[in-house]
């Protein structure tokens, strides 16, 4: 008798992973989702396809057949980091979650990175998979050492690994980045600062597309390598400028932007090619300017 198929998503109650499940629902696919604290984002979902565990050791788990297991579950960057904290949170669960999938014999692995491994070229590049990583955070590092120890510890298995480097990613239920922060202050008409006067590039990506893509990851699997590594991001990249100008004039704010000469330490420009994935996935993502239209309507139908 043979199992029933499924999709083991950790971390499927944050942001990006509970974005990732309702669109798998919507498609009928039965989604097992680690519950760590609560059900999260996905509180009001009421589907008999979705399925919680919270302990490695539940049998529910061996009842399935599992497709592919995405593991999106992170500890983001803080105030007051320590780099215990991001190794337990990081490294150490993904230790385990590496077990989980040999137990399972699960066919493909997909992992949540981030662009973080680059940080502060010494020179202005466009990233592509084949940019030397950097890690200047513990956020970065560690993510970084997940990235190796997959390819590590699965490699005598046949378990297709993918890794995806997220950029920025925006939209309905996210809580940092500059979308928000400009969104908030322009909803209510407040001054925008912005550093580095404002010419910096940044590439923004829509919680649609890194779904999208994650998805692309899942049903291209007969086309990937062993291992894989893909850039993720919008269609484009756009100054910090122009990015808050675009967010004022679609929320009609009377709201001054201004830019000042103060430095982040993410001083730099993020320019993205996706051609790998454009090519191996085709993979067609938002541009910055939709994806900000997607997210303020987003954010008026909340009110």
């Amino acid at each position: 008798m043979s199992m029933h198929q499924a999709i083991l998503v950790f971390g499927g109650t944050g942001f990006i992973g509970s974005a990732l499940v309702k669109m798998l629902l919507s498609k009928k696919i039965t989604v097992l989702v680690f519950k760590y604290k609560g059900t999260g984002f996905l509180g009001e979902i009421k589907d008999s396809n979705l399925v919680y565990f919270d302990s490695f050791e539940e049998l529910v788990l061996r009842k399935y057949s599992i497709d592919v297991l995405y593991h999106l579950a992170s500890r983001l960057p803080d105030v007051q980091p320590t780099f215990a904290d991001f190794y337990n949170a990081n490294v150490v669960l993904t230790t385990e979650i590496i077990e989980l999938a040999k137990e399972l014999k699960v066919k493909q692995f997909v992992y949540g990175s981030t662009g973080s491994v680059f940080e502060n070229p010494c020179e202005p590049i466009v990233f592509d998979e084949n940019t030397r990583v950097n890690p200047l955070s513990y956020y970065g590092l560690t993510k970084y050492i997940v990235e190796r120890l997959l390819e590590i510890e699965l490699k005598e298995c046949d378990i297709q690994v993918s890794i995806v480097r997220f950029p920025s990613v925006f939209g309905k239920n996210n809580s940092i980045g500059i979308t928000k922060l400009f969104f908030d202050l322009a909803k209510k008409g407040d001054d925008i600062k912005i550093f580095s006067n404002g010419v910096r590039y940044r590439n923004l990506m829509h919680v649609n597309s890194a779904v999208d893509m994650l998805y692309k990851i899942y049903k291209g699997r007969g086309k990937l390598s062993k291992y894989e590594i893909f850039l993720a991001g919008s269609s484009d990249s756009v100054t910090i400028l122009n990015i808050s100008k675009m967010v004022v004039k679609m929320v009609k704010s009377k709201s001054k932007i201004i830019p000042v000469d103060e430095f982040p330490p993410s001083d730099f420009d993020v320019r993205i090619d996706i051609s790998k994935a454009e090519r191996i996935l085709r993979f067609k993502p938002m541009s910055i300017e939709d994806g900000l239209k997607k997210y303020i309507e987003e954010e008026y139908e909340k009110i």
